[in-house]
């Protein structure tokens, strides 16, 4: 990114960033109890920062007659989750460190691979 480039938090657009919140406890009731975490920016818009949580333990229904959700068994899959603007005390991008910027179409390898290795 150049010098003369304003950072914006579209930039982070489908990047992994720190976030840090002010209020850690307003996502408690959805499991997320960490002051910070690491997390990919899938967006953005007025009310907050739109962001991936891979691995997410969500609990496995036990009990249908019941209808009771028993976090007894957990189960991993991919979540996202509003971070409302006003509970997030910064938001930490890494632009040009490998792993935390997004891909780039001129770094894949595209076409046949001709070396030896023997």
């Amino acid at each position: 990114m150049s010098d003369k480039m304003m950072m914006t938090i579209a930039h982070a657009v489908n990047d992994v960033v720190l976030v840090v919140l002010k209020t850690p406890e307003i996502l408690e009731p959805v499991g997320i109890s960490q002051e910070k975490f690491f997390a990919k920016v899938l967006g953005y818009d007025e009310t907050g920062l739109w962001v991936q949580f891979r691995d997410f333990e969500l609990p496995v229904r036990v009990g249908e007659e019941s209808g009771l959700w028993i976090p007894e068994s957990m189960q991993k899959v991919d979540a996202s989750a509003m971070l409302p603007w006003g509970a997030i005390a910064t938001v930490m991008h890494f632009p040009d460190v490998e792993g935390y910027d997004k891909p780039s179409p001129f770094n894949r390898d595209i076409g046949f691979n001709n070396s030896d290795t023997s």
